[in-house]
């Protein structure tokens, strides 16, 4: 049942853009089936709110929560994703395996910088970046406003101000303004 609940820990991150600490943290009442949603409460700046999560999701919710019935294993924790003795699951479990996984897929890899913006090594978090960076290209993509999607963005992902959300702008850009000539670079060789 662990290694289910660290599976769904990490489409949770990936899928819906959670931080690390929101799906382990959810109850049972936090999941609500029939809306297809989730209630995050309290988060980082003490805000609740409430996100639509994909069919798939769900689904994958449903499964794991069937077979946790059929396993009558911590049925009775009122966590969503159980871990022992009645408590949520661990972080540290969920970042040892997604660490060992990054690692055996070769994923791993040092700092580097894309354009203007710097990658450090991917952690869980850099899930929740994916998932914002990946929806504003597919706004951009269906030719809409991804400056206009901002404040929607910023209200899925629980930001305190859109402007914080901004920055994802700045990498669903980098891979065009990577392919631009860099004129400080080129006026310097030319000198």
């Amino acid at each position: 049942m662990t290694d289910l609940a660290i599976y769904l820990t990490i489409l949770l991150l990936a899928r819906c853009g959670m931080r690390i600490s929101e799906p382990i943290s959810l109850l049972r009442d936090n999941y609500r089936r029939e809306e297809a949603t989730i209630y995050i409460e309290k988060t980082k700046f003490r805000k609740d709110r409430l996100i639509p999560v994909p069919q798939e999701i769900i689904t994958q919710i449903e499964n794991y929560l069937s077979v946790r019935k059929t396993l009558r294993c911590n049925d009775d924790n009122p966590y969503l994703l159980a871990g022992r003795r009645h408590k949520p699951l661990s972080d540290s479990i969920v970042r040892s395996v997604f660490r060992n996984a990054v690692k055996e897929i070769d994923l791993d890899q040092p700092r580097r910088i894309l354009g203007n913006v710097n990658f450090s090594q991917p952690t869980p978090h850099s899930l929740r970046h994916s998932f914002a960076v990946t929806t504003l290209k597919s706004v951009k993509e269906r030719g809409e406003s991804a400056q206009n999607a901002l404040p929607v963005l910023a209200a899925y992902l629980g930001h305190s101000d859109y402007k914080h959300t901004s920055v994802y702008l700045r990498v669903a850009d980098a891979a065009t303004r990577e392919n631009l000539v860099d004129f400080a670079l080129w006026q310097k060789r030319k000198e």
